[in-house]
């Protein structure tokens, strides 16, 4: 005989909420970075470059990403390819 649903569905509760608790303790390196934006930094795509690309910072643990991220790695390939450096 099959677990009733009633039953099933406080199981699944009680593991959504074991995990909740598992990641808020969690390092970033088990959970992924939480970014926000501190700003931006020159995208550097050619010499005289006036464009700039995102700067992250995690909430968590206050790491930086220092404009490596995808959205800087996109902007420099469409730097590249309008100003072909």
């Amino acid at each position: 005989m099959t677990e009733p649903l009633v039953a099933r569905l406080e199981a699944a509760r009680n593991e959504v909420a074991r995990l909740e608790r598992a990641i808020a303790g969690a390092p970033c390196s088990e959970v992924g970075h939480r970014w926000k934006s501190l700003g931006g930094c020159n995208c550097g795509c050619h010499e005289d470059a006036c464009c700039s690309v995102p700067v992250l910072e995690c909430e968590v643990c206050g790491d930086c990403d220092y404009g490596e991220n995808e959205w800087a790695t996109k902007q420099r390939k469409e730097c590249e390819a309008r100003y072909g450096n």
